[in-house]
């Protein structure tokens, strides 16, 4: 299982979460708010504030655009647009995009009318 940590203050984000959530029919992916105390270890407040951070079940930490390939990768049908994700060259490519964005998260989250705290708690099996 991987371990999602997200910006729980951001529309967009809580949106993202949302959409994976639907999609997730294995069961593959668990997700954690930056404002749950305490975060795993290894994740800091300060880097949720600005990347998604994915935590695979070995420790391996990913951000960015890598975080955001390997989510994809559990879902079906996402793996190709996770392969050109981590596709070397793209790769950076995506990751610039991912920061560009990420810095207007906000924005475009109250641009959409997606309000914080939208994310509803996971369902119990």
């Amino acid at each position: 299982m991987l371990t999602v940590v997200f910006d729980a203050d951001c529309g967009v984000c809580q949106a993202s979460v949302a959409w994976l959530r639907q999609r997730d029919r294995h069961g593959a992916l668990r997700f954690i708010g930056n404002d749950a105390q305490p975060l795993p270890a290894g994740v800091t407040l300060e880097e949720t504030e600005h990347t998604v951070v994915v935590l695979e079940e070995d420790g391996r930490k990913l951000v960015r655009a890598e975080a955001v390939a390997r989510v994809l990768r559990e879902l079906p049908r996402y793996g190709p647009l996770a392969a050109v994700l981590s596709a070397p060259g793209l790769k950076a490519l995506a990751n610039l995009g991912y920061d560009q964005f990420a810095r207007r998260r906000h924005r475009v989250s109250a641009a959409l009318g997606l309000r914080a705290c939208a994310v509803s708690p996971p369902r119990k099996a």
